[in-house]
C-alpha cells in the first residue's frame, strides 16, 4: 500500500511538473527574437559555432545570449540579419563599447567583429523594434574563440 502511494505520488508531481512546463510556455512572449539552434565543429581548434535567430514577430525588445566554453576573452563574430517588414535596432557590443545597427528590408545588416566575452563566458546581441512591430527577422551568428 505504501509502494502504491509513492507511486502515485511520482506520478502526481510529474504531472504537476509537466502542466507547469506547459503553463510557462504559455506565458512564454510571442514577440521577441529567440536563438533558434546552434552547432559546433567537433574537435575545433577554435570552438566555432553556427547559429540562427528568428523573430516571426518582433514586438518588444529582447536579448539573445551566446556561449562557449573557451576559456579566451574575446571572441570573433560574424552576423548578418534581415527582416521582412518593418525595422529593428540591433545592438552589440565590439572591443570599442556599444554600437547598434538599424535592419530594414532594403537594408539587412552585416557585421563582422571581435567582442569581450563575459565572465560566464559568453556575449549577446539585443533586437528592439523601431517605430511598431517587424516581421520576418531571420540571422545567422558564427563565432569563435581563436
Amino acid at each position: 500500500m505504501i509502494l502504491d502511494l509513492l507511486a502515485n505520488c511520482s506520478r502526481m508531481r510529474a504531472c504537476v511538473a509537466a502542466a507547469a512546463l506547459i503553463g510557462l510556455a504559455g506565458c512564454a512572449p510571442h514577440d521577441i527574437v529567440v536563438g533558434s539552434g546552434c552547432t559546433n565543429t567537433v574537435l575545433s581548434v577554435h570552438d566555432e559555432w553556427n547559429c540562427t535567430v528568428k523573430g516571426d514577430l518582433v514586438g518588444q525588445a529582447s536579448w539573445v545570449p551566446f556561449s562557449t566554453e573557451s576559456r579566451n576573452k574575446v571572441a570573433e563574430v560574424s552576423f548578418t540579419i534581415q527582416v521582412t517588414k518593418g525595422s529593428v535596432r540591433v545592438t552589440y557590443a565590439d572591443l570599442s563599447g556599444s554600437k547598434q545597427v538599424i535592419v530594414t528590408p532594403s537594408e539587412p545588416a552585416t557585421v563582422n567583429m571581435k567582442t569581450q566575452l563575459s565572465d560566464k563566458r559568453s556575449f549577446s546581441l539585443g533586437f528592439e523594434p523601431v517605430n511598431g512591430k517587424a516581421e520576418g527577422l531571420t540571422g545567422t551568428v558564427k563565432y569563435s574563440t581563436p
